[in-house]
């Protein structure tokens, strides 16, 4: 399948970086070259942590999205069509103020689940925010401050031992986020070395805590 829109998106994030951000990238050799990759990343702005990851990754990049903020229905169709074009797995997020049904969030969830696994068997790269929401948002934010860490949710843990019983191996990459605000905002973009989980859910949830854990390292804030 044609990558000319990972390609357009490649080249919007950088006009969007050059023009608005300062951006320092840290750890870029971590990131496989090649094969199924996911990335694990801290989650601060709705627009600029994207186009920063978009920028910098140098393959195509694959982005695993929640469009519920779309509340007109005219665009949330023209979303959904732009995100199957990028292929974008799609899934929603029940915990919003109202929210989809539970039943909802868990279709939505194994839809984007057979997505991502297509993604990954044809050696592709996504990037997941576990957050769920980030700090600065136009919308709503479940964060109180531009400090806050929420506790990332376990789906993309479920994506990668689903690949697992297909017997696919798929590194997650932990990338951590800082800001400063200025005229451009500086902006500190850090990747760590891949960690794997192993089968069992002791280590899942091991595995998933180390991870955690290594993202809020890798984001903390600018000298």
């Amino acid at each position: 399948m044609s990558d000319m829109p990972w390609r357009f998106l490649h080249s919007a994030s950088k006009v969007v970086v050059q023009r608005r951000l300062e951006l320092k990238v840290d750890g870029l050799h971590h990131v496989p070259a090649q094969g199924p990759v996911l990335i694990a990343s801290r989650h601060f702005h709705h627009l600029y942590d994207g186009c920063a990851l978009m920028a910098s990754v140098p393959r195509p990049l694959h982005i695993l999205v929640a469009l519920d903020w779309v509340a007109n229905p005219a665009g949330r169709i023209v979303m959904e069509q732009a995100c199957h074009a990028a292929r974008w797995p799609v899934v929603e997020r029940p915990s919003r103020r109202g929210g989809v049904a539970t039943k909802d969030a868990a279709f939505a969830f194994r839809h984007a689940a057979r997505e991502s696994l297509d993604l990954w068997r044809e050696g592709r790269m996504l990037l997941v925010f576990p957050e769920g929401y980030p700090n600065i948002d136009p919308g709503f934010t479940p964060k109180r401050d531009e400090i806050e860490f929420l506790p990332f949710q376990r789906g993309y843990i479920r994506l990668v031992t689903l690949a697992a019983q297909e017997g696919m191996q798929v590194p997650i990459v932990p990338a951590g986020l800082s800001y400063q605000r200025g005229e451009k905002w500086r902006v500190q973009l850090r990747f760590g070395a891949p960690m794997f989980i192993e089968k069992g859910h002791s280590q899942e949830e091991a595995a998933a805590q180390a991870i955690e854990a290594e993202v809020r390292r890798l984001s903390e804030p600018l000298a």
